[in-house]
């Protein structure tokens, strides 16, 4: 198992999450991915970019942090992880009637951080 999915598995262990994976929030290249179903690296990385230059052109200040994207059964949550040269996105699926968002959030936030680090 290679260290990002080292770092990724115990997102799995979060009630309602179904998979996680790292990718370049640009190009969205996958680094690393857990469980079984995992959302759409160049998707996500696609509106995370779209997102951001929408808020920037609204006035935003700052950065993106985070994106819920919310359906009748499922959930889909994006994390930025700040970092020199192109930004990580730490993603996660989740189901949404077994989900705790709060919990979801605030373990992606961890977990952002130790691979931003």
């Amino acid at each position: 198992m290679s260290p990002v999915e080292n770092l990724l598995r115990p997102l799995l262990d979060v009630p309602g999450v179904t998979g996680a994976a790292l990718v370049d929030g640009i190009t969205g290249l996958t680094y690393g991915e857990v469980g079984g179903q995992t959302p759409d690296a160049e998707e996500c990385s696609r509106l995370a970019v779209t997102v951001a230059d929408r808020l920037h052109a609204a006035g935003a200040r700052g950065g993106l942090e985070s994106i819920v994207v919310t359906g009748a059964r499922h959930q889909v949550v994006l994390r930025t992880c700040p970092r020199q040269g192109d930004p990580l996105l730490l993603t996660a699926a989740l189901e949404r009637d077994q989900a705790n968002l709060a919990l979801v959030m605030h373990q992606l936030g961890r977990h952002a951080e130790k691979a931003a680090g």
